[in-house]
């Protein structure tokens, strides 16, 4: 983890609902980019879209995504409208996205978490 500084207006992601909420709010389009390896992932054929950081970053300052999201949404096709879905994909369980320099990194050590080899328990180590 890296330790930041700062405050800012954060967009929750606390349901695949919001996500699909920030991309009808901030559509980009990626059928193009993105439809090869989406189909194959969920079997939807159709348009895809995305939130449009730029157009996002100019009213959040960080998006979030909650651990229950993650685990109940990614991966699957959330439709934005009848011809259009979207995917939470890419993204890891409890992760922010800083999309302005609302926060900066601190000067605190940065923590790494590693499994133990009994997959038992996690260690913290700060560098």
């Amino acid at each position: 983890m890296i330790p930041v500084r700062g405050t800012g207006r954060t967009y929750e992601i606390r349901s695949g609902e919001d996500w699909v909420s920030l991309c009808r709010e901030h559509p980009l389009e990626v059928t193009a980019s993105r439809r090869h390896d989406w189909f194959r992932c969920t079997g939807h054929d159709g348009r895809w879209v995305i939130p449009d950081w730029e157009k996002v970053a100019e009213r959040w300052d960080a998006v979030h995504l909650t651990t229950l999201a993650y685990l109940t949404s990614a991966n699957c096709p959330l439709h934005v409208d009848a011809d259009t879905s979207t995917v939470i994909a890419g993204w890891n369980p409890d992760t922010t996205i800083w999309l302005t320099e609302a926060a900066r990194e601190w000067e605190d050590p940065r923590q790494h978490w590693q499994r133990s080899t009994n997959q038992e328990t996690w260690t913290r180590t700060i560098s």
